[in-house]
């Protein structure tokens, strides 16, 4: 069973966030517009989360806190 909720960001409707529920696996991915790519590195950890920079207009971040 798959199941995706869309929301938008309260202040920047440029951010959304999607709460995936895949077979009883819960998770959130969050995406956003951005100008240009600030690394060339595919895949990269930061503080909120991992970051999927395969997309040059937006990225995607898979929400681990």
């Amino acid at each position: 069973m798959l199941s995706i909720k869309t929301f938008e960001d309260r202040y920047n409707s440029n951010k959304k966030f999607h709460h995936v529920n895949m077979l009883g696996f819960k998770f959130r991915v969050a995406n956003n517009k951005r100008s240009k790519k600030l690394s060339n590195k595919i895949f990269y950890s930061t503080s909120r989360g991992i970051v999927f920079n395969l997309i040059p207009s937006r990225y995607l971040c898979l929400i681990t806190k």
